[in-house]
């Protein structure tokens, strides 16, 4: 009898023990879970520009997965040369406020690829990037004002997408899908709504 009294005794201390681990465990694949992550330069970026772009479209009806899918690819996140020197998110040409930077620039003619020297606007801050952005939406250009009047008339990404390039705010042949591509993958959509 005194053995199984021992027995029981290991049984029960065993069990202990096994629960003890299984619950720190559990804790420890919470708190990896729950901790929060460290963000990446792209997550950082759209963080950045997300709410204005959102303020934007409640403006402008130009959604905002467009904005930030647009800023992404001509700015690489922030961090292209004209970005940086410039504030200029988007690859707008001209003068902002009179100010400019010349710098050289990919561009395509019959689907072939070859790189000029373009003066580009020069902003103080991302804001104004985006919102001189807007304004060429909303105003168009001076040879046709109406220029991007499908943009702000489309209902969902796709249809915007393709509505730049049928009204050529890019030569890249490939510009709609590469914005839709961008979109999805950063799951861009949930902004529009």
């Amino acid at each position: 009898m005194e053995r199984t009294i021992s027995y029981k005794k290991y049984k029960v201390k065993r069990s202990k023990i096994l629960l003890v681990v299984g619950l720190i465990i559990l804790t420890v694949i919470l708190m990896v879970m729950l901790w929060p992550k460290e963000q990446t330069r792209e997550s950082r970026f759209i963080d950045e520009i997300a709410s204005e772009a959102v303020e934007l479209k409640q403006q402008t009806r130009i959604l905002p997965s467009v904005i930030i899918a647009q800023a992404i690819l001509e700015s690489n996140f922030g961090e292209s040369e004209l970005a940086v020197k410039a504030n200029n998110l988007f690859g707008i040409k001209g003068s902002y406020q009179g100010k400019s930077v010349k710098m050289p620039t990919a561009e395509y003619k019959n689907r072939k690829r070859y790189t000029t020297e373009a003066e580009f606007r020069a902003y103080p801050n991302w804001k104004s990037s985006l919102i001189d952005h807007s304004k060429l939406f909303l105003q168009g250009t001076s040879w046709n004002k109406y220029q991007y009047q499908e943009v702000l008339a489309a209902t969902n990404y796709k249809e915007a997408a393709y509505a730049l390039k049928k009204n050529h705010y890019s030569t890249d042949p490939m510009y709609p899908e590469k914005l839709i591509a961008i979109i999805e993958q950063y799951q861009l959509e949930k902004y529009d709504y």
